[in-house]
């Protein structure tokens, strides 16, 4: 038969790439890289996964179901496989689990149509079958055409890490394309559902998603690292989803838009970061005693400075005072040394009044005494 999908799609596509995409939708048509004819078989353990990477002719494509072409071997107890729609960077945008024995008919090789409900991607996306192979239970082929040429969009992945591991392209030891497709149609670029925000405390993960338009439904699954999907306590807040997590793995959140379109997200919830969340808390509530601590002693330091304060001001006060005192005294002083100097002066001056008083007075007594003297000396010759 040869791989003629493709021209066959470009053909299909030929009249809206000549004139646009009209707004209203179009009939939905397949995205596919095989033949249509199988030429083995693959199957893995959990986390192992078929992943096929799709470019659409649009920007923004609906998807509204996946075909593959498999074999199932139903036995044992009812379990589960998952559906998953992965963006460009390989985070999980939708994710659905499907009990086998309501998809597939007992050891039957054939194409299964699995309905999604109107899931909208942009750009380039992964289509990701996880079989979750048992020894004792369901067994699920998916079908390989390994018939040239290899479109090499084929990937095996690892559905708990979101990594690929091996890729099935033209020069890998078993090249081949999944035999998987993707029915869709253009559509309008919806908005985005983003992340707004993450809190962690001891019991549970909070997350806040953010949606801009209306939302007519939402909801939220946490994939376990067993693979089981585990259904999340999602709440409606302003702006958006809030989800509550109590448990590890990777959380998948959707929103139904007014136009019954499905935008999802997912985020990892890593049991590290609820350690990383402990650890900080524990910092958090030292720091925090130690905050309280330097507040009440920056309080009290804050009371001892304003005493101190008045106390300068008191002291101002008081130096104040003092230092009109000192410039009294030295006033003071001043004319006290002005008297001194004239009591000095005064003291020189009567010391020497006193001196020749003294002189004077002892001539007087001298003078008498030698001119009796003389006279006697007279008398006697």
């Amino acid at each position: 038969m040869g791989k003629h999908i493709r021209l066959i799609l470009a053909i299909a596509l030929l009249p809206f790439l000549l004139t646009g995409f009209p707004k209203a939708s179009a009939a939905p048509f397949e995205l596919a890289y095989d033949d249509g004819g199988q030429d083995y078989g693959w199957s893995d353990f959990y986390p192992n996964g078929a992943a096929v990477r799709f470019s659409p002719p649009s920007q923004s494509w609906r998807i509204t179901a996946v075909k593959i072409y498999a074999t199932c071997i139903l036995r044992g107890s009812s379990s589960l496989f998952y559906v998953q729609i992965w963006d460009a960077g390989l985070n999980t945008v939708y994710s659905e689990p499907l009990i086998f024995n309501r998809v597939f008919r007992n050891a039957t090789l054939d194409w299964y149509t699995i309905t999604v409900p109107n899931v909208v991607v942009k750009g380039v996306f992964h289509v990701v079958i996880v079989p979750m192979f048992t020894l004792d239970g369901p067994q699920l082929w998916l079908g390989v055409d390994d018939d040239p040429p290899i479109d090499n969009m084929s990937l095996i992945v690892d559905v708990d890490k979101h990594v690929p591991l091996v890729s099935l392209n033209s020069s890998s030891a078993r090249p081949g394309d999944f035999m998987v497709k993707v029915v869709g149609e253009p559509t309008e670029t919806p908005s985005e559902l983003k992340l707004a925000s993450i809190e962690f405390n001891e019991k549970e993960t909070i997350a806040v998603f953010s949606y801009p338009g209306e939302i007519r439904s939402f909801g939220a699954r946490l994939a376990r690292v067993n693979g089981d999907n585990v259904e999340c306590n999602a709440s409606r807040v302003e702006g958006g989803v809030m989800v509550r997590v109590g448990e590890t793995g990777f959380l998948n959140v959707y929103v139904e838009t007014s136009k019954g379109e499905v935008v999802g997200t997912g985020v990892r919830i890593n049991a590290s970061l609820r350690m990383l969340y402990q650890a900080l808390h524990v910092n958090y509530t030292a720091l925090k005693e130690s905050s309280d601590w330097s507040s009440r002693r920056l309080e009290t330091l804050s009371r001892e400075n304003e005493d101190l304060k008045a106390q300068v001001r008191d002291w101002s006060q008081a130096n104040s005072v003092l230092q009109n005192q000192v410039w009294t005294l030295m006033g003071n002083l001043t004319l006290k040394d002005q008297r001194i100097f004239e009591l000095n002066n005064t003291v020189e001056r009567l010391e020497n009044e006193k001196t020749i008083l003294l002189i004077l007075l002892a001539a007087a007594i001298i003078l008498p005494t030698v001119i009796l003297t003389v006279k006697r000396r007279r008398r006697g010759k």
